[in-house]
């Protein structure tokens, strides 16, 4: 579900790199191609991990997870 806006983006940026236009002058090219990929990469590989727990049927602990989250959000948003 994520990869198409992920390369959808890369590929902008990809064309503004290519015709000159800096993305920021204080980050390096090599610095934010080395980032996309890594990104792209972690991505790719907690898509997958995400799809075989759904396949598994093992939600127990996403849900666990987005409760405690989803409270801790709250919590800090209200200290705020």
């Amino acid at each position: 579900m994520v990869i198409p806006p992920i390369l959808g983006e890369a590929l902008l940026d990809g064309v503004k790199l290519i015709k000159g236009e800096a993305l920021s002058d204080t980050i390096p090219a090599i610095s934010l191609i080395v980032g996309f990929i890594a990104a792209f990469v972690a991505g790719c590989i907690a898509c997958k991990w995400m799809i075989n727990i759904v396949k598994k049927g093992k939600l127990i602990y996403f849900a666990i997870y987005c409760g405690i989250v989803g409270v801790a959000t709250l919590v800090f948003s209200l200290i705020q």
